[in-house]
């Protein structure tokens, strides 16, 4: 999503924050960016990424095709699965053995009173079931765009749980969702949050090698400049370690790959294409 329209509605008290102000913590490890390539210009709303065994999956958001593109670690376009579904906002892509699930949960201005997730069976892109989902106490006539904290961009299959981070824009205090796969429409509730994060999640996956949560996000004001960050948070949902992505923008998506690799991608802002990169964290 364009990123100069996204902050035409923000509220003046928000026109005065720097996004190049953050400061972070020491971290106990080291975080080195290995890699970085151009996606595809048809990749260049990049809004979500998933980690298989030999390649990546990932979509765009709001406007375009109803794809999943299976890329490789190069970022090529491997595969497109075109879906019988509608766009809406699509914003993050996760998947256990058997299935994709589908994120069209994007509500920056605060006008959805329910957002979608869609299950989308590996082996038969037909059979797919839909989620509709209310967050408790969300009432989208009186939020203000930019400045409300109904909104997701994260989301993660961990284990037998489904669940979405908050893209927390007014509080900046992340909030944690469980989806119930046996209920077809619902109201989630908050049963965890995290708190010290330095902007707003957009990105999560779970690092089974170091038994942990990988987040990324952003704080960004009007006027284009970023301050982007991965972070780690523990299984109990508080703050590990955040390092800076210094140069980087609107950083939507991430994974953790068989290696343990750490994979994040960009979506294209004035200046900067679509991209793909990597990092390893080095412990101390």
């Amino acid at each position: 999503m364009n990123s100069f329209s996204k902050f035409a509605f923000l509220p003046l008290a928000l026109f005065l924050v720097s996004a190049c102000a953050a400061q972070y913590p020491t971290p106990t490890a080291s975080l080195t960016v290995n890699s970085l390539v151009k996606l595809p210009e048809e990749l260049s709303e990049t809004s979500g990424l998933f980690c298989d065994v030999d390649s990546l999956y990932s979509l765009n958001d709001s406007g375009n095709d109803p794809v999943i593109y299976r890329i490789n670690y190069q970022g090529e376009i491997l595969e497109r699965t075109h879906l019988s579904l509608t766009n809406r906002d699509w914003e993050a892509i996760t998947a256990d053995d058997t299935s994709f699930y589908i994120a069209d949960v994007g509500n920056n201005k605060g006008k959805r009173e329910k957002v979608e997730v869609h299950k989308v069976n590996r082996t038969n892109f037909n059979d797919i079931t839909t989620f509709t989902l209310k967050y408790a106490g969300n009432n989208a006539t009186d939020n203000i765009p930019y400045a409300h904290d109904f909104d997701s961009e994260a989301m993660v299959k961990h284990g037998n749980d489904l669940l979405l981070f908050s893209k927390s824009w007014r509080t900046g205090i992340t909030h944690i969702y469980r989806v119930n796969e046996g209920e077809a429409e619902q109201t989630i509730h908050p049963f965890a949050s995290i708190e010290g994060l330095p902007g707003v999640v957009t990105g999560v996956d779970f690092d089974r090698y170091q038994d942990r949560f990988v987040v990324t996000g952003y704080k960004s004001d009007p006027f284009g400049n970023f301050a982007t960050f991965i972070a780690q948070v523990s299984k109990e949902y508080e703050l590990l370690n955040i390092w800076p992505l210094k140069e980087y923008k609107q950083v939507e998506g991430v994974c953790v790959d068989t290696n343990g690799t750490y994979w994040f991608s960009e979506e294209a802002t004035e200046g900067r294409n679509a991209s793909l990169s990597s990092a390893q964290v080095v412990s101390k």
